[in-house]
Parts: C-alpha cells; sequence; structure tokens
C-alpha cells in the first residue's frame, strides 16, 4: 500500500501506535532508559473524557512503580482521591472501608474482601487504586513532552522496508477533526483486496508516513487486516 502524495516523514527509534495506558507507559519506560526518539499516535480525533472506570490491582502498581517512579505517585494520588473521602468527612460520617462481597441467592453473604488501599498493601506489599480511564491516559501522557503524543492520526497500513533498517507505517489525519473532535472516523475505504490508498478514498483527510527501528501496535488502532502486530527490525 503506498499513500498518494505522501512521502515518509521524521524517523524514530520507536513509533508507538495506541496512545492508551499501555501505550503511554511504554513511551515513558523507554524515555527512562534513555531512548528518546520516540512518537505515540492514536486515531482518537481529540483526547477527551470518556471511558470507564479501572482498577489498578497490586502487580499493575507494582510494574507502573517500576516503569516510572512519578508516573505510580501521579495515579496513586489522583485514584485514591476519588475512591476515599478525606479524612474528616469520613470520621465524621463514619463510612465503613468499601469491600466486594458474594452473596447467595438468598442474599447472604458468603466472602468478602476489603478493597481498601491498606488493606491491599498490607497482604500484597501493594495497594489498589481506582481511577477513571481519562484521568489514568491523562496522568501518563502529561509526563511526556507534547510534541511526542499526537491524537487524530490513524494507521491504515504497515510496509517494512529491510532495505533501510526499519518499517514505514502510514497514517491518515482527518482534517475536520477540529471542528469535531467528538466525531466517529467513517470507513470509506472498500473491504477488499485493493493495496492503495488515495485522497478520493478519503476526502477531507490528509495521509502521512513515518518510519521506526520498532512498531508496536496496540489495541485497534490499525486499519488494516490484524488487530494487533508487533514488527521488529534490528540493525
Amino acid at each position: 500500500m503506498k499513500p498518494e502524495n505522501s512521502s515518509p516523514k521524521n524517523d524514530y527509534d520507536v513509533a508507538i501506535v495506541g496512545a492508551g495506558p499501555v501505550g503511554l507507559a511504554t513511551a515513558l519506560g523507554l524515555r527512562q532508559r534513555g531512548i528518546e526518539s520516540i512518537i505515540v499516535l492514536d486515531q482518537t480525533r481529540a483526547f477527551r473524557k470518556v471511558g470507564q472506570g479501572v482498577d489498578l490491582l497490586p502487580n499493575g502498581l507494582k510494574a507502573l512503580k517500576y516503569t516510572h517512579t512519578q508516573a505510580y505517585e501521579n495515579i496513586k494520588e489522583t485514584g485514591n482521591k476519588l475512591i476515599q473521602p478525606n479524612q474528616e468527612t469520613k470520621a465524621e460520617k463514619n463510612q465503613p472501608v468499601p469491600e466486594w462481597a458474594t452473596r447467595n441467592v438468598n442474599g447472604q453473604k458468603i466472602r468478602s474482601f476489603s478493597l481498601g488501599y491498606d488493606d491491599f498493601f498490607q497482604k500484597y506489599g501493594e495497594g489498589r487504586v481506582s481511577i477513571s480511564w481519562y484521568d489514568l491516559q491523562t496522568q501518563l501522557r502529561i509526563l511526556l513532552p507534547e510534541e511526542v503524543v499526537k491524537a487524530n492520526h490513524r494507521c491504515v497500513n504497515v510496509v517494512a522496508e529491510p532495505e533501510l533498517k526499519c518499517v514505514r507505517a502510514d497514517f491518515i489525519s482527518n482534517l475536520t477533526a477540529e471542528a469535531n473532535p467528538y466525531a466517529h472516523w467513517e470507513n470509506k475505504q472498500q473491504d477488499d483486496k485493493t493495496s492503495t490508498v488515495s485522497s478520493s478514498q478519503l476526502p477531507q483527510s490528509e495521509i502521512t508516513s513515518i518510519r521506526a527501528k520498532l512498531l508496536e501496535l496496540l489495541g485497534n488502532n490499525l486499519d488494516y487486516k490484524k488487530n494487533k502486530m508487533k514488527t521488529d527490525i534490528f540493525s
């Protein structure tokens, strides 16, 4: 697939397609370890408050702490504000620590466990944090330079270029995104075996490409044959 009127732009050591928690945490971890030539691209029109709540359990928090200490602290603080009222209010209302309970058909509690951060920490050596998906993404994203994370880039093609020791990825950016960032992508590509993307097929869109030594595709950001794939080219 070769996009019309498009030449590959800046080259990177690592390109990550998907600016969710995994993609952003990967970028933070790589930069923490000295790899700064990174780009993170996502098909969302704009980063906005969508999604539901996420529970980060002990293993997840331990992995995050190892990956990036500041991200760990920020997410823990944000999550604790969500699930725990301030101490004065909690004392006044004598609110119990939330728990997860299993009941039988008669409504009788047959087992339960505490959802409190301190209880989890005492049992597993790390706590539990509930946080909204948007807040989780935001706390990770703001720790990266603004130019590293780009929205409105929908990946439509990946091509290995061994002669250049890299991978090329082609993206579509919708030029109307600023006018309506809440609009959904319209799939105007035909579901056939053609291998050409043209501007006539994608009105009001711009087709661009990047090259990277390593390309990581996450989630449903690849509008192609597979939902998830990984291509590594080593020099």
